[in-house]
């Protein structure tokens, strides 16, 4: 049983504004269905949105939205209260999510599973690695949403290829990540200190995580870290990135930082990935690698 990457999240203090970022360089799609209006606004109820007397419900417009690159999606919620901005989780679909959670039972004793509630369509549970990294279980018979993007067999022009979670035992994530979904490890040079595992379309890099890489800087603790993607070409990327600088500065730019030699030092970190080339900040500061 092999699973497949299907989502990951991000909690945006400007989700609409995000979404746009990624359609514009991306070309990410948006879902090309749109759920039954009864069954949106049963989960819009359920979520606990109230119902006007027009008979529409009342939603807030930064809620969640989605990007999708005919394989995987990027979502981005509404940032709450309490929760960090940034990469927040993702999401498998499995074969049969009874046998994953019995597996992860059986050799993670530790680490806990929970049904998630009707509302969340996307996720029929929750579980985590061993260093607490959350991901969903879906699987097909459950989540029919998925399929309404998944398996598209010729990739887009641009398209996501990888992402990376910071570990401080990035040898026993790998393992963990292939006892438990039965993803494939990925051969690697011996100097190359990053272990991968894949779905067969996005890669998902461990690469290890010291506090002494962030001497220089602010530190950043470990944990998902960025999302890469592929490209047609690196020239026309960022001759759109610069367009987009232009057209709308205060919205679809980059986010520029604070002081350039700490910059200088996270983004050294990111270069090391084997996968990426050009490294740049979306507009809330979560980091991208784009390769050819």
């Amino acid at each position: 049983m092999a699973a497949k990457f299907r989502h990951i999240t991000f909690m945006s203090q400007n989700a609409p504004r995000l979404r746009l970022f990624y359609e514009s360089l991306f070309n990410m799609k948006r879902p090309n269905t749109e759920i039954p209006l009864p069954e949106a606004d049963a989960a819009g109820l359920a979520f606990g949105y109230p119902m006007l007397a027009s008979k529409h419900l009342a939603k807030a417009f930064n809620n969640t939205v989605w990007g999708l690159d005919g394989n995987i999606g990027l979502a981005f919620l509404r940032r709450r209260p309490g929760y960090r901005g940034g990469m927040d989780h993702f999401g498998f679909e499995v074969d049969d999510i009874e046998s994953v959670c019995a597996r992860i039972k059986e050799k993670y004793p530790a680490i806990g599973v929970v049904k998630r509630p009707a509302a969340r369509t996307f996720a029929a549970y929750s579980t985590h690695d061993l260093e607490g990294n959350i991901f969903d279980l879906a699987q097909p018979s459950g989540q029919k949403r998925y399929q309404n993007w998944a398996g598209q067999e010729t990739p887009p022009a641009r398209y996501i290829s990888h992402f990376t979670i910071r570990a401080m035992n990035p040898t026993a994530l790998a393992n963990f990540y292939v006892d438990a979904s039965g993803l494939q490890a990925v051969s690697k040079a011996l100097e190359d200190p990053n272990f991968y595992v894949t779905d067969g379309k996005v890669t998902l890099v461990l690469a290890p995580w010291k506090i002494e890489d962030y001497r220089e800087t602010e530190h950043r603790g470990p944990g998902l870290d960025h999302v890469g993607f592929k490209v047609e070409s690196l020239d026309a990327f960022k001759k759109d990135v610069e367009v987009l600088r232009e057209v709308d500065p205060e919205w679809l730019s980059p986010q520029a930082p604070n002081l350039v030699s700490e910059h200088k030092v996270v983004v050294g970190l990111l270069a090391a990935c084997r996968h990426g080339q050009h490294q740049v900040a979306d507009p809330e500061g979560n980091f991208l690698d784009v390769s050819e």
